[in-house]
């Protein structure tokens, strides 16, 4: 769930004659990011001279996300020197050498190289990357930059320049998605950004002279968890690779001995045990539900993330992945190993049946917004979704040859790795083949997984003979949060503290009550 594309937010050409103002004047600058005309966050930038380099740093929370960043570029001619980061507990650093970007976190090392003639702009998806790019490609006079993108992964991301004016500039990623930037053409200060195709925009709100310390990031926090009814324990899966899972299990208080349990699997990209998304914990949120109602819940970092192990993996890895949680919490003590269910949102939506066909014994399958068409068609429906009709057939084009790199194999990296993984599964196909008890449930306003087809999924099981029951909650968005009526979902609302909607525990414990007993 991304709102914007690392690097397509970044960069700028401009090939006008130096000014007599100053460049990058010292200061405190501070911004507003918005989504769909809803405020998404703030970010303050600090620009001050230190020898022969300018430092830039910044203070920002955007779409439930703190950093702080601090980032130095050569005063002559704008390039990018280095880069230091400290986020969501973590910190990393960033130097450049040539045409080549070193990324360090922790013991790890990760190392990139630019394309030709487009050199370095360190990019975290927030505001100081995009203050930097006017003046590094006056400086520089170059028509093309390369996004050093600290986004999950360490990717070079090639951005070329389409159109220039006076305080303007247009640019185009590598993916075909185009950004504007507006800036003062005297001073190059970034004055306003927008991608129109994510309906994303950056405005300066106020700037002064006097170089003011950043303060602290603030983030939402998580709504607080209704009183627990459990006990929580940290454990740790082993896989048959040899890698360690991190998770948490929770144990009902005076339970039914052996007690029926569930194992969750998470949505797309590097999601830990609680599917934290902004401020909230989608699967901390169930957890609590359905241990309270008397359920023992196994929730895990997904591979190479939060404590888990290992790196970024394809499909097939998860579906292993999962599958050794199970076994794991099959052998634990109290749990009645013919009483393990899956509940699987979005992307875990999708692998939940393959899960099932593979386990043969699962008591039942909860499928939470689960893609019902395959992913490549998915990606295409998001990119059109806020397209006009007149633009729809180039930006479809431009998609298509894109998506058929990545089926190609022409783009590399564990993202690409994964996308091809999982391109060319009709989930209708592996719903018809689940042998166990299968709930549906599917929220109405979901921007990501569209409720229209949500049908097919449902058709291919009922004509299969699967033991299949579906929820249309008609309020909810892709994370089960209830929107008021008459709002759409946009993607901002994640970044609010909110609690699921409690329909959707209803569905689940109604479903739950209906099955068989034993």
């Amino acid at each position: 769930m991304k709102f914007f594309v690392a690097g397509l937010v970044l960069f700028a050409a401009l090939a006008a004659a130096a000014p007599r103002a100053t460049v990058l004047p010292d200061g405190t600058y501070r911004y507003e990011t918005s989504i769909a005309e809803h405020s998404a966050g703030t970010s303050t930038i600090v620009i001050r001279r230190e020898g022969g380099s300018i430092v830039i740093g910044e203070s920002a929370s955007v779409a439930g996300v703190g950093l702080v960043s601090e980032r130095k570029i050569e005063e002559s001619t704008y390039a990018t020197l280095s880069y230091v980061v400290d986020a969501a507990g973590k910190h990393a650093v960033v130097t450049i050498l040539g045409s080549d970007a070193t990324l360090t976190h922790g013991k790890a090392a990760d190392k990139i190289t630019a394309a030709a003639d487009a050199p370095f702009v360190v990019s975290d998806n927030f505001v100081a990357a995009w203050a930097q790019v006017p003046a590094t490609l006056r400086a520089t006079g170059e028509k093309q930059l390369t996004l050093a993108c600290v986004c999950g992964g360490f990717i070079a991301i090639p951005i070329s320049v389409t159109s220039s004016g006076l305080g303007t500039v247009s640019l185009k990623g590598a993916d075909g998605v185009a950004v504007t930037l507006g800036f003062d053409p005297q001073t190059y200060v970034l004055t306003r950004l927008d991608v129109p195709a994510q309906q994303a925009s950056v405005v300066l709100q106020s700037q002064e002279a006097r170089i003011m310390p950043l303060p602290s990031p603030v983030v939402p926090t998580p709504m607080p968890l209704p009183a627990a009814h459990y006990t929580s324990r940290d454990v740790s899966i082993s896989t048959d690779d040899g890698v360690a899972l991190a998770g948490t299990l929770t144990i009902p208080d005076d339970a039914a001995n052996p007690m029926p349990a569930f194992v969750f699997v998470h949505g797309s990209g590097c999601i830990d045990r609680d599917e934290t998304i902004g401020p909230n914990k989608v699967f901390a949120q169930l957890a609590n539900d359905l241990s309270n109602d008397g359920y023992a819940v196994l929730r895990y970092d997904k591979r190479s993330c939060g404590k888990s192990g290992g790196t970024f993996a394809p499909r097939d890895r998860l579906i292993a992945d999962a599958r050794d949680v199970i076994a794991y919490l099959r052998t634990q003590p109290g749990i009645d190993p013919a009483r393990v269910f899956v509940l699987g949102h979005s992307e875990g939506g999708e692998l939940a049946p393959s899960i099932a066909i593979a386990d043969g014994k699962l008591a039942g399958v909860v499928l939470l917004a689960p893609p019902a068409i395959p992913l490549e068609q998915i990606l295409m429906q998001q990119v059109l979704r806020t397209v006009s009709p007149a633009q729809r057939p180039a930006i479809a084009e431009r998609e298509q040859t894109e998506l058929n790199a990545v089926a190609a194999g022409q783009k590399t990296g564990a993202s690409a790795a994964w996308l091809r993984s999982s391109f060319g599964i009709d989930p209708t196909t592996l719903i018809a083949s689940v042998p166990s008890p299968i709930l549906i449930v599917q929220g109405e306003k979901d921007i990501q997984v569209l409720a229209a087809d949500t049908p097919r999924l449902v058709n291919a099981a009922q004509a299969a003979h699967r033991r299949v029951s579906v929820v249309m909650l008609p309020g909810d968005d892709h994370l089960f949060i209830k929107l008021p009526a008459g709002e759409d979902s946009t993607g901002v609302e994640y970044f609010t503290p909110a609690y699921l909607d409690p329909a959707l525990f209803a569905a689940i414990e109604g479903w739950l009550r209906e099955l068989p007993a034993g």
